[in-house]
């Protein structure tokens, strides 16, 4: 190579700045995993779709939704959740049904489990027809930034994610509650 090609491929490496560090997919972004150091995140991984039983709550009903506003974040659709149906168990696992609403008025039901730990989703049941349909060979997701995902990801950090102490459940619909309102118009399909 010539020197003069040389010094002006390195001017440009030099020019680009440092590159993007790897991310990790386990990241435990919100530190969960700090509260029980001793335990194999592997394991308790496996456990929750191999060990305890899954229980899908009822299909949700227009009083329990809260509408949580993810408009800001040019996100087309209007999400809804079911207060009645948010748990966290022992696992640490948030399960909840979510609906998303389309411009059209569409509703998309799902029953899911998020991880703060390592942020990672799992779809349980989907919804339709005021019935939930359990998801075959569901497996743990990481949740991304992507348009996808972006429901998910205020979810987690703007309402679930670090977990409470005491009641989480009873703590994360409040929270909730405080983001967005009651919405009657589920089963009326109005916008």
């Amino acid at each position: 190579m010539k020197p003069a090609i040389r010094i002006l491929f390195c001017a440009l490496l030099l020019s680009a700045g440092p590159l993007p560090a790897a991310v990790d997919s386990d990241d435990d972004v919100y530190k969960e995993d700090a509260i029980r150091p001793y335990v194999d995140q592997q394991s308790e991984e496996t456990k929750d779709a191999e060990d305890l039983p899954l229980v899908i709550p009822p299909y949700p009903s227009p009083e329990n939704l809260l509408e949580v506003d993810i408009s800001r974040y040019g996100y087309p659709y209007r999400l809804f959740v079911d207060a009645g149906s948010v748990t966290v168990g022992d696992d640490r696992i948030v399960r909840y049904t979510a609906v998303l609403r389309s411009p059209s008025g569409v509703d998309n039901v799902s029953y899911e489990g998020v991880r703060c730990s390592g942020s990672r989703y799992k779809r349980y049941a989907y919804g339709s027809g005021g019935k939930f349909y359990p998801a075959t060979g569901s497996q743990w997701k990481r949740i991304h930034q992507t348009r996808q995902d972006a429901h998910r990801k205020v979810l987690v950090d703007e309402y679930f994610c670090p977990l409470p102490g005491g009641d989480q459940a009873a703590q994360i619909v409040a929270r909730l509650r405080r983001s967005g309102s009651t919405n009657d118009s589920f089963s009326r399909g109005e916008q």
